[in-house]
């Protein structure tokens, strides 16, 4: 696969020519599920573009794993210390099989620093990124288990009313320590949401009306303030 066409759709707007500049310097590389890319405390060598899988921002909490967010395909993993170039704060896992494409972390900086299209979007890459952490620390800290992953679901479901089926980001247990509880919890959580038409078979979700569950949402806030 040629990576010129690829780099244009991971930072839209660059133009062609800066495109076959960083993919002049970068390659792409298949990872195993279950692989690292980095660990916490690594410098980075490279930054990471995602063609296809995905993968878990991992760190460490109270002895156990919390998995901060999940990167998807077309995204590009924790930008800000490879510009910094200062140590990883988390770990990346790959939750599947992986294709990603490296670019230099000191290439990558100096084409950020010197090519306007390319810090356009990166900016734009790291303010989304930004508000997608922020929310889910907003949530963890003012919402309990069973709000959280009641919003997890409608955040996953693709629609704000009527059925919805989709499949988890990751297993079970990755979910409940990206939603900071046990997987214990989780399952008990997922049996009590079954009187609101939420099903489970595995990684399967299946919802029988994504407005319901928005309403026990705002309920349980009005209850709760």
């Amino acid at each position: 696969m040629k990576l010129a066409p690829a780099l244009k759709r991971i930072f839209p707007g660059i133009p062609t020519r800066l495109a076959g500049q960083i993919a002049a310097v970068s390659g792409q590389q298949r990872i195993g599920k279950g692989s690292f890319l980095f660990r916490k405390g690594e410098y980075p060598q490279f930054v990471y573009g995602l063609l296809e899988g995905r993968v878990s921002l991992v760190t460490e909490a109270r002895g156990e794993d919390s998995i901060a967010e999940f990167v998807e395909p077309g995204d590009v993993i924790l930008i800000p210390p490879s510009l910094l170039d200062l140590p990883y704060m988390v770990s990346a896992k790959a939750v599947t099989d992986l294709r990603v494409v490296m670019m230099p972390a000191a290439d990558f900086r100096r084409m950020t620093e010197s090519a306007l299209p390319l810090a356009v979007a990166v900016s734009r890459i790291i303010a989304k990124q930004w508000r997608l952490l922020l929310g889910h620390l907003t949530q963890t800290k003012t919402q309990d288990v069973a709000a959280r992953l009641t919003q997890y679901l409608i955040d996953n479901a693709g629609t704000t009313a009527g059925p919805s089926r989709f499949a988890l980001r990751g297993t079970k247990k990755e979910l409940a320590a990206h939603l900071g509880m046990t997987p214990a919890t989780l399952s008990r959580s997922l049996k009590r949401l079954e009187e609101l038409g939420v099903a489970t078979s595995r990684s399967e979700v299946r919802i029988e009306n994504v407005a319901r569950l928005q309403r026990s949402i705002r309920s349980s806030g009005e209850l709760n303030a």
